[in-house]
């Protein structure tokens, strides 16, 4: 029969299953909940984020490092992992009051040493008056009874203070002063008994208050256009926390936004609120942000901290960058009173500030002077990103006032009537805030000068920017972090388990890719199924966890419950010698491992490309350590193989005293030789001829590995000791008690009379014993008599023996 052409039938397309997709959300400081997320772009591809960057005047900090490593993290999971395309803008505060005074501080210092080579009688009278004055400034420091001499024996009083880890804000500025005056002191007192002093000894004691004292004192020397005195110390701060990024392994910013850079850019930002109506300057040229006016055209203050509404706000300008006494007003200070005291509200803060004595300044319209601290962000992220963006981000400590100042001055600039308008006037659709970090309970502040620079942290060997990041991301981005030993020895052991992970994968690869023999068996069983199954829920786990407003600590501990149970698969079908014919899939193993290896990347852990692993920082040409250990695997194979053989003929003769000494050589060989080489040899089953597994690692960290091996066990035999000991006491002390006889046992001072077995019949006081007592106590001479009468068998057999 002839078949005739026709049509195949329609194709029918799958359709998406509702719950297929989990929907990403962010927790948003704006609703104090976690709302879905919605980029601005029409076409949802593109994410616009500003991101708070550094006020540049001395070295990052661990806190610093949560802030930037976290966001880091945030931002690589937006780009790798969800594919949005993220444009990235991070600000550097480069004009700011602290930057103005710790520039001219070490401006004059540098001067003043340069002008004194030696430490002449004008330097140690300017030192004692830099001293006079920082005590004098010394809130609770008594300058007026406790002279230089007699400073040693009165910090002997502060001990406690001194030592105690835990402090509050005020007590640790207190200690970090008490500690500069008793360095000077020292200095000082080290001077009147050496006439030529060591510059070299002195200075170093003396700087950091000295240099306040002239930046004070000679500040009037310094022109609003002395620009160059205050950019290079925060181009050299800058360079300092950009080198620490790197380190770190941090992205840089799609756009670097630097203050001094964006002068006309924040006098026209100004200008507009003005025009706006929600800004005014007074005599003088500072001008200040209206926040009355604002509300009454509808607008919201305080949008992330609505409690600070209607308190005054904390404002940059109410600190002058002076060093100033706690009880004499500067002129400084003076100007700034004045200056309050023309504000229309105490809420109103600082949009363009004037030139001080000793401060740069750039012309404007209001006269010399420069942007305020909000103001800086609020121009530069407008400048870059429009009218309105998708994310802001910055530490916790930045919400109010400085975050919610951004949102106020920015919703005038490109203001819109909310009585008019149909949609909510919003600049920054989401809000998100790094949490604190703090160790042993305080805060890191580098104004309080009680950090550990990120550059400490690192030389120490205590951590590596792995380890930071693992720690960040353990402890979630939102939330307050603190530092503890068992955090610490949590990220270790997350750490060491990738590590050994990816090292057995590797050397099981290795091994694969050089062993002849016949071809090797591809069996899809049970267990095999059940690997992939367990893939496939921790990819969905991992999705659901990124899902919910970034939840790194529940991704971690996925992809670290993945590789238990890759281990696990790996364990119960290792060949043995009583299961000579296991077998386990490298392939479906290699899978969970290439699929770890991504999700490490993506987090910013890993440099590894398409390899699995952590990666190197090493090149990849002939130098690199992936080429070095494919030239060495055939020299470590053939060493691995003679030894092999040499322990196997060994322990078939280990009683002839020359293989006793052979087996020691092929230890010391494996436990001390290799490592230091970067080699490590896994014993396996000999006894069906599996050969030692050949895995490459760092020489410390494997040398570290194999002490940390020693030690446990080391405290597993001294535990074993103890317990042996403990049970042999045990022993004694029943053998002991089982050579009383049972009528000598109840012969105390508990009882005044007994009968013919030793019962007691009358308690102490001569009151006959209750029936339910002798009943207990029968029980109890009953047990004893069996005790006595089996003790007494054993010692005289003992006795025969």
């Amino acid at each position: 029969m002839a078949l005739e052409n026709r049509d195949p039938p329609a194709w029918s397309p799958p359709h998406p299953s509702i719950s297929s997709s989990t929907p990403l959300v962010l927790y948003n400081s704006l609703t104090k909940t976690k709302t879905p997320f919605i980029p601005v772009d029409p076409s949802g591809r593109k994410v616009t984020w500003y991101c708070c960057g550094p006020t540049v005047y001395d070295a990052g900090h661990l806190g610093h490092a949560r802030n930037y490593l976290t966001t880091d993290v945030l931002r690589r999971i937006m780009r790798d992992y969800f594919g949005y395309e993220v444009e990235f803008v991070q600000n550097v505060t480069d004009v700011d009051d602290k930057i103005i005074k710790r520039a001219r501080e070490q401006h004059f210092l540098a001067k003043y040493k340069a002008d004194h080579p030696k430490i002449d009688s004008q330097v140690l009278a300017d030192t004692r008056l830099a001293y006079d004055k920082y005590a004098q400034d010394t809130a609770g420091f008594p300058h007026d009874t406790v002279s230089i001499e007699q400073l040693p024996e009165w910090m002997t009083t502060q001990k406690t203070l001194l030592e105690s880890p835990i402090l509050d804000e005020t007590q640790t500025i207190f200690k970090v002063r008490i500690l500069a005056l008793d360095s000077v002191a020292k200095a000082l007192r080290d001077a009147q008994n050496n006439p030529s002093p060591d510059p070299s000894q002195f200075w170093p004691l003396v700087d950091s208050v000295l240099s306040i004292y002239l930046g004070d004192v000679k500040k009037s020397e310094i022109s609003p256009d002395q620009h160059a005195i205050f950019a290079d110390y925060a181009a050299y701060w800058e360079n300092h926390f950009n080198e620490d990024l790197r380190t770190l392994n941090i992205l840089p910013p799609t756009v670097t936004t630097r203050v001094s850079e964006f002068i006309p850019e924040n006098i026209a930002f100004v200008q507009q609120i003005i025009d706006n109506g929600f800004a005014y300057a007074i005599p003088g040229g500072t001008v200040y942000f209206d926040v009355d006016a604002f509300e009454r055209a509808g607008h919201y203050y305080a949008k992330l901290e609505p409690g600070n509404r209607k308190g005054e706000a904390k404002q940059e300008e109410d600190t002058p960058a002076v060093e100033a006494p706690t009880n004499v007003a500067t002129t400084s200070e003076a100007e700034i009173q004045n200056e309050k005291a023309q504000k229309r509200s105490p809420r109103d803060f600082a949009l363009w500030k004037k030139s001080r004595v000793g401060e740069p300044g750039w012309e404007s319209p209001w006269g010399y002077g420069r942007p305020g601290w909000h103001i800086e962000c609020s121009a530069m992220a407008s400048q870059v990103l429009g009218a309105q963006f998708d994310i802001h981000s910055g530490g916790i400590d930045l919400a109010f006032p400085h975050h919610d100042n951004e949102l106020a001055q920015s919703e005038a600039y490109w203001h819109k009537n909310p009585k008019e308008s149909r949609g909510p006037v919003q600049w920054v659709n989401y809000f998100i805030h790094m949490g604190h970090l703090s160790i042993a309970g305080s805060k890191m502040s580098k104004s309080l000068k009680n950090f550990i620079s990120i550059r400490d942290a690192l030389a120490s060997g205590d951590w590596t920017a792995r380890k930071l990041r693992i720690l960040f991301m353990m402890g979630g981005w939102k939330g307050g972090l603190e530092i503890s030993q068992n955090f610490r020895a949590e990220v270790d052991l997350w750490e060491k388990t990738v590590t050994n992970f990816f090292s057995n994968v590797e050397a099981l690869t290795r091994e694969s890719e050089t062993s002849g023999g016949p071809r090797p068996r591809h069996l899809f069983r049970s267990q095999e199924k059940q690997l992939f199954t367990d893939l496939e829920t921790a990819q969905k786990d991992l999705h659901v966890a990124l899902c919910d407003s970034f939840n790194t600590g529940s991704a971690l501990s996925t992809i670290l419950d993945l590789i238990s149970k890759t281990n696990t698969y790996l364990k119960e079908n290792q060949k043995s010698a009583s299961n000579p014919d296991a077998y386990f899939s490298l392939t479906a193993v290699r899978e969970v491992a290439r699929w770890v290896t991504k999700m490490l990347r993506i987090f910013g852990l890993s440099t590894s490309a398409d390899l699995i692993g952590w990666g190197t920082d090493a090149p990849a040409g002939p130098d690199g350590a992936q080429n070095k250990e494919a030239v060495a695997l055939p020299y470590v194979q053939a060493l691995s193989r003679f030894r092999d053989q040499v322990k196997s003929l060994a322990l078939v003769n280990k009683t002839i005293p020359v293989c006793q000494e052979l087996l020691q050589l092929c230890d010391s060989l494996r436990d001390d030789q290799l490592l230091h080489l970067g080699v490590s040899l896994e014993d396996r089953d000999s006894s069906i001829g599996e050969p030692a597994l050949i895995k490459f690692g760092d020489p410390a960290e494997l040398l570290a590995a194999r002490e940390a091996k020693v030690q446990a066990q080391l405290e597993k035999e001294a535990k074993k000791a103890a317990a042996k000991a403990e049970a042999e006491r045990l022993e004694r002390e029943k053998a002991e008690k089982a050579r009383v006889r049972p009528q000598d046992m109840f012969r105390t001072e508990e009882y005044s009379e007994w009968d013919e077995d030793g019962l007691p019949t009358k308690d102490a006081q001569g009151e006959e014993v209750t029936k339910s007592k002798k009943k207990t106590l029968k029980k109890a001479w009953d047990k004893q008599k069996k005790l006595y009468e089996t003790q007494l068998a054993k010692d005289a057999a003992d006795a025969k023996g």
